[in-house]
C-alpha cells in the first residue's frame, strides 16, 4: 500500500476518535480539530511503514500531547449544554425513544464527568476510540494492569451510580 493511501486511510478511521477524544482533554471543538491536524501533520512526516503496527496508540498519544499543549494555553468555559457526542441520523427512533435516549446519554455524559480524569480518559479511549488495553497504555503511560484496573474501577463506579440515580423513589 502507497504511503498515500495508508495516510488517507488513517485519516478515515481515526479523524472522528480523535476528534472526541482531544475535545475530551481541551473542552473546546476547535481546539480539538486543531489538534488532531496537528496530529496528522506530524504523521505525514513520519515513516508510515514503522508506524502501522502501533497506529492507534501512536496517533492518540500524538494528540493527547497537541490537545494538552492546547488546554495548557487558553482556558475557556464550556456549558455542559454544548454538544457532547455527535450523533449520526440514519435509523431515527421516535420522538419519544430520541428523548429518552438523549437524556440517557446526558447523564451518562454527568455520571462520567464526575470520575477521576484518570479514569475518564481511558474509558474514553477504549469506548469511544475503540482502544485495546495496550494501545491505551501506551497513550496514557499507564501500565496495561493499571488500564484494567481504571476501567473495571471507572465502571463499577458508573454502573453504582447509574444504578442509584435510576430507581425510582418509593411512595408512602
Amino acid at each position: 500500500m502507497s504511503d498515500e493511501a495508508f495516510f488517507t486511510q488513517a485519516l478515515a478511521r481515526y479523524e472522528r476518535p480523535l476528534i472526541s477524544y482531544a475535545k475530551s482533554i481541551t473542552g473546546d471543538w476547535e481546539s480539538a480539530k486543531d489538534a488532531v491536524q496537528e496530529t496528522f501533520l506530524r504523521l505525514n512526516r513520519e515513516n508510515l511503514k514503522d508506524l502501522e503496527p502501533r497506529l492507534a496508540a501512536w496517533l492518540f498519544a500524538v494528540c493527547r500531547t497537541r490537545a494538552i499543549d492546547y488546554r495548557r494555553k487558553v482556558v475557556r468555559f464550556v456549558s455542559p449544554d454544548e454538544g457532547t457526542l455527535e450523533q449520526t441520523a440514519d435509523d431515527q427512533p421516535a420522538p419519544l425513544e430520541r428523548l429518552a435516549q438523549a437524556e440517557d446519554r446526558t447523564q451518562l455524559a454527568e455520571l462520567l464527568a464526575r470520575l477521576p480524569e484518570n479514569q475518564r480518559e481511558v474509558v474514553k479511549l477504549k469506548f469511544e476510540a475503540g482502544l485495546s488495553y495496550r494501545e491505551i497504555s501506551e497513550v496514557t503511560r499507564h501500565s496495561v494492569s493499571n488500564v484494567g484496573f481504571l476501567l473495571h474501577t471507572a465502571i463499577q463506579t458508573l454502573r453504582r451510580q447509574w444504578n442509584s440515580s435510576t430507581q425510582l423513589p418509593h411512595l408512602s
